[in-house]
């Protein structure tokens, strides 16, 4: 069965407020086979994209031995905006796909089953729970179009050998734990940065959380004061019966004397607190199995998640790495699949579902900015481990590597195939990083790339973490070797890797530890700030070019600035 997953809006503006959309793209499985998955941002540059994506469809459909001709369904993820509900209702959408895939049937699903099987079926479990927590998914509307609820919290259980799906939403009001941290996001961000920014700026919308994650490692939490209730009807929650006019009050009567830094940092324990009682609740009520995956916007929060599998309220749990909006379109079709009892084949490594590019494609792009006059030369390595110990060099020397390997990554983190590079030891090289590159805000950290075999050695939790969903706290001795990548709680959002999962960087991070004794490096995503993490080697090259980066090393290439 041939299967396309679509996500973004359907010919309306999707940064108005009552359309909005982000992470639009489209995931592709031919004869129940993964081809590619891909987020319309990579194709379009524009952070966030939510419009219709016309890009990621063609990507998909060039990369496979098809055509539209041959798409059987289209998927098509539930939005949470007005906007979609009318064009659904008039037709719209239907008609809209059969203009491009003529013989498909076409597939609404729920937006928090899209997100939940995103999850339940990239995990290795046969059975279990699932729990997907987001700001708003499907609406329900009455005809005069206002909005009566929606998802915004959802439980279920799934058994994939016996073709069982249960989704259960939870009332309305309550647990809606992704809008308490992101309206308190925005207000903290605000106070921080002295601005006043629109909560639906298209610019910040979708960052206020992320940036505020990070600034609560300066705040200060006390546990005598009083907190913001997490309770209602007896259930955990944090939805607000009446959002309270002066936000201070959610800590405490104090509040006003609060530095933004503190304020994040309630806001934060607040976050875990409030999660670990709604997973005892379940788990009191027999909700939970021994099995549960977890989906959804609020599972980027790296800090619940580590507190979540350091509770042991569950024996194994499951993120995936696109578990945001951008992954809702690979769940559909994982849904749909599923749902006609088709066998569904995913890749070993579920991080990286975008294309590959040939080292002839790769010489093909490097010629083309020479034959326009751009200064750059290129050496070719044959053999990849030569040029692993030459960047290994360039590594120890503080330089910022630039690396373009495999696969692209599908989700919002680079893990190893579209990332800058630099060595973790000096502390300074955070800052180096920060004002030659990513220009981001101070406060926030840089995540590390290690071998996975060294985890223990370095690390108090001691969690594998092939896609980056966790936090852990650095061993005190070594702090001092990985300073760069060190948070100010001395804590490192960490990628494991292994050769079977990533076998570029893993052969790298093997010279890298024979030259230092060092088996960690600091990885961010391969862009500037504001901007979508490259996909192509053109945009690789154009960056390159763009930025300040010392060496571009794409494919079996080390490409150099005159």
């Amino acid at each position: 069965m041939n299967v396309l997953g679509i996500y973004g809006a359907f010919d309306w503006d999707a940064t108005s407020i009552d359309g909005w959309v982000h992470d639009s793209g489209a995931t592709l499985f031919v004869n129940n086979k993964h081809i590619c998955s891909i987020s319309e941002e990579r194709l379009t540059k524009n952070k966030h994209e939510g419009n219709f994506p016309h890009h990621s469809i063609d990507y998909c459909i060039s990369y496979s031995n098809i055509c539209r001709e041959d798409i059987d369904i289209v998927a098509i993820p539930s939005h949470c905006c007005i906007k979609f509900y009318e064009k659904y209702k008039n037709n719209y959408i239907n008609n809209r796909i059969k203009e491009i895939f003529p013989n498909a049937r076409v597939e609404v699903i729920s937006h928090h089953i899209s997100h939940a099987a995103a999850s339940v079926f990239t995990s290795d479990f046969n059975d279990g729970s699932f729990i997907t927590l987001d700001n708003s998914g499907s609406l329900i509307i009455n005809h005069f179009n206002n909005i009566l609820s929606a998802e915004h919290s959802s439980i279920g259980y799934f058994n994939k050998s016996k073709n069982i799906f249960r989704y259960f939403p939870t009332k309305r009001g309550l647990n809606h734990f992704g809008q308490y941290y992101h309206e308190w996001a925005w207000y903290i961000y605000c106070q921080k940065m002295k601005k006043d920014i629109d909560i639906f700026d298209p610019k910040y919308r979708e960052t206020f959380s992320g940036k505020v994650m990070g600034l609560c490692a300066y705040g200060e939490y006390n546990d005598s004061i009083e907190d913001y209730s997490l309770t209602f009807e007896g259930i955990p929650s944090l939805q607000f019966k009446t959002f309270p006019s002066n936000r201070d009050s959610f800590i405490c009567n104090n509040a006003f004397l609060l530095s933004p830094e503190d304020k994040s940092a309630y806001l934060q324990q607040n976050f875990e607190k409030a999660i670990l009682e709604y997973l005892n609740y379940l788990k009191k009520e027999s909700y939970l199995e021994n099995n549960v995956c977890f989906s959804g916007g609020v599972f980027l929060n790296v800090l619940a998640n580590t507190k979540i599998k350091q509770s042991k309220i569950v024996n194994n749990i499951h993120i995936p790495p696109f578990t945001s909006d951008c992954g809702l379109h690979f769940g559909a079709a994982c849904y749909m699949l599923f749902k006609s009892k088709e066998s569904i084949e995913l890749p070993k490594n579920i991080s990286l579902l975008g294309k590959s590019y040939t080292n002839d494609s790769v010489l093909k792009e490097i010629n083309k900015k020479i034959n326009q006059g751009i200064e750059i030369d290129y050496k070719f390595f044959k053999n990849f481990n030569e040029l692993c110990k030459i960047v290994s060099i360039y590594l120890k020397e503080n330089k910022i590597i630039a690396w373009f390997q495999n696969k692209s990554e599908f989700g919002p983190r680079s893990l190893g195939s579209r990332s800058i590079l630099m060595n973790p030891q000096p502390k300074e090289n955070k800052d180096t990083l920060n004002i030659r590159i990513k220009h981001r805000e101070y406060w926030r950290p840089f995540a590390g790339v290690m071998l996975e075999e060294y985890v223990e050695e370095y690390f108090e939790e001691n969690f594998k973490s092939a896609y980056m969903l966790y936090s852990q706290t650095v061993k005190k001795e070594k702090i001092k070797e990985i300073s760069a990548i060190s948070h100010q709680d001395n804590t490192c959002r960490i990628q494991t890797v292994n050769r079977d999962l990533n076998y570029e960087i893993t052969i790298l991070l093997d010279e890298y530890y024979k030259l230092t004794g060092t088996p960690i490096l600091l990885n961010t995503s391969f862009n500037d700030n504001g901007q979508p993490i490259v996909e192509t080697p053109k945009d690789a090259l154009d960056s390159f070019i763009n930025m300040d980066i010392d060496y571009l090393i794409i494919g079996n290439y080390i490409v150099t600035k005159k």
